[in-house]
């Protein structure tokens, strides 16, 4: 499902940017366990590629392949991106254009949310992931989602919603196993986590 042009502000903006490029990289790399130097990363769900743009430089990935429903979005990624290893493309996370276990990690920045079918899309990030990949993932909870303000300004599925142990129990049921709990963030608007595939 793409943004409505509330959300795509509040995406994509300098505070958001800066807040991926300190914040989040922070959780992600420890999450990770360090960085992720040498490896082959997937993003889900690019935008305009400032994910992309910390996975390079704060997490230190080889490469980058990232996609996004939106083309509008994917045209923004590839001029902020041009001539730096990422490979981008117009694509939808429930049919990944990738072959099954060729994927080092997989970094979800709060993308899955958006998903009707949000299941089969932890299906096929598990099909493209190499035994032993990561999962990075950042995500909002259903209580979020039904909220006044997200109900008013934003355009999100409100069916088949989760929280975090529901997110962690579906990631699991397709043979990605935390590497640690669920952690709540920003008061509970967010949670992070990471899970490898076994």
């Amino acid at each position: 499902m793409k943004l409505n042009s509330i959300e795509r502000a509040a995406m994509n903006n300098p505070v958001r940017a800066a807040h991926q490029h300190t914040r989040e990289a922070a959780w992600f790399r420890r999450l990770a366990g360090g960085d992720l130097a040498g490896q082959h990363v997937l993003e889900v769900g690019c935008g305009r590629g400032v994910g992309a743009e910390v996975i390079l430089d704060r997490l230190g990935a080889q490469k980058v392949t990232a996609f996004d429903l939106d083309d509008a979005m994917v045209e923004l990624a590839r001029r902020r991106l041009h001539g730096r290893p990422a490979a981008l493309s117009v694509g939808d996370v429930c049919a990944i254009e990738q072959r099954s276990g060729s994927v080092d990690t997989v970094v979800d920045f709060g993308i899955i949310h958006h998903v009707p079918n949000w299941q089969d899309a932890v299906g096929e990030i598990a099909r493209v992931l190499r035994p032993g990949g990561l999962l990075l993932f950042e995500e909002v909870p259903r209580r979020m989602l039904e909220s006044w303000v997200f109900r008013t300004f934003t355009v999100h599925p409100l069916e088949n919603r989760f929280d975090g142990d529901e997110f962690a129990a579906e990631l699991s049921r397709h043979g990605l196993h935390g590497t640690g709990s669920v952690e709540r963030r920003l008061g509970g608007m967010l949670f992070v986590g990471a899970a490898r595939k076994t």
